[in-house]
């Protein structure tokens, strides 16, 4: 049986994708997987050590504003159909999980009569996904809110985000063992384990707008013993290090960074979100003005059980930061020693893949 994967653009659509493949490939070894996505640096590199093959589709996403690019559109899009038509040929299910690369996926598993299951990563579904909603495929959903959000997708079934293995694992610890976790690697950072430690990233890339704030507060934050690991971004400039703030290109071991950190700032994407609430890291959102608004959204899943709180981009500032920090902190301290269990579920890849396996073995086809 083989199923091939939608997912492209960010790794907010990929990483899922890839944690329901290893998950079916372990429990499911005759079940092929392969992957339906870009050729660009982002899906290519997290790609590489999956051990999956990657099946790149020309980019076609539809123009949210006119342009000139809303009148090449449907060249482009013709093409990817033409592209998928060929890679669905001897497919026997599609899941899809979102981006530009799914619209068309669905498009041409519909007319090839396969079967289509939707996983939904943000609570507010998206262009993509909708579309394939329409179309008449299986909707799952990682947030339970995505069924007032939006009433269509009201009896999509619930399985959760699925994350990577290390914060499952990290979601486990108890307080004693995440103390010496948190000591360890305040060591190794070159941290005072008993001083703030602040976590701040916002995604591969980096955010310019957090990194323009952090920069400018950096010598008020040593002063005040603050101490900041910063994920400045892969392709940004690294500023230099001082006693209390270590700069970074990019973190690795990000579960292992949240575990250890008293709060962190960052950006609203729904894996991030679910990361957070996995492990009870309080986090400062700062929300990315894209799309349908889908950050905004996912960040209010934390902040209603007090594990966030929610600053426009437009309201971030130097002055809002220092003014607030210590209280934030606080607040973060105060939410980690209340929280008992993961604020959501660590079995999503599970339940994704029992969608899945219900669904192959029925052997229905669209």
């Amino acid at each position: 049986m083989r199923v091939s994967l939608a997912a492209a653009g960010t790794a907010g659509h990929i990483e899922p994708a890839l944690a329901l493949a290893r998950w079916l490939r372990s429990v499911e070894p005759a079940i092929e997987c392969e992957f339906l996505g870009s050729s660009a640096a982002l899906d290519s590199s997290l790609m590489q050590s999956s051990g999956f093959e990657l099946r790149p589709v020309i980019k076609a996403p539809f123009p949210r504003k006119f342009s000139v690019s809303l009148l090449t559109w449907p060249f482009k899009f013709i093409r990817s159909l033409l592209q998928l038509s060929k890679y669905l040929s001897g497919t026997d299910l599609v899941v899809g999980f979102g981006g530009y690369v799914c619209a068309p996926t669905y498009v041409v598993a519909r007319m090839k009569r396969i079967p289509i299951i939707i996983h939904e990563a943000n609570v507010k579904p998206g262009m993509a996904n909708n579309l394939g909603r329409r179309l008449g495929a299986h909707l799952t959903i990682a947030f339970e809110s995505t069924r007032t959000v939006d009433h269509d997708w009201s009896s999509a079934t619930l399985v959760g985000m699925p994350v990577r293995s290390e914060f499952k694992e990290f979601a486990g610890l108890s307080a004693k063992a995440r103390n010496e976790h948190r000591s360890a690697k305040a060591a190794e950072w070159n941290f005072d384990e008993k001083r703030p430690i602040v976590l701040v990233f916002g995604g591969s890339q980096g955010s310019r707008a957090i990194n323009s704030v952090i920069s400018s507060i950096v010598t008020e934050t040593e002063r005040a013993g603050i101490q900041i690991v910063h994920a400045v971004g892969s392709s940004n400039v690294l500023p230099a290090r001082s006693k209390n703030y270590l700069p970074l290109h990019y973190i690795s071991d990000m579960a292992e960074a949240m575990v250890a950190a008293d709060l962190a700032i960052t950006r609203g994407g729904a894996v991030t979100c679910a990361e957070l609430g996995i492990l009870h890291t309080f986090a400062v959102i700062v929300p990315l003005a894209i799309g349908n608004g889908e950050q905004s959204f996912n960040a209010r899943e934390l902040e209603q059980i007090g594990g966030a709180v929610i600053i426009p981009e437009r309201d971030f500032s130097a002055r809002k930061l220092s003014e607030n920090f210590f209280g934030y902190i606080k607040a973060a301290q105060e939410y980690r020693a209340r929280a008992i269990s993961p604020a959501f579920t660590i079995t999503a890849e599970e339940n994704l893949g029992s969608v899945v396996l219900a669904t192959l073995r029925g052997g229905v086809r669209g």
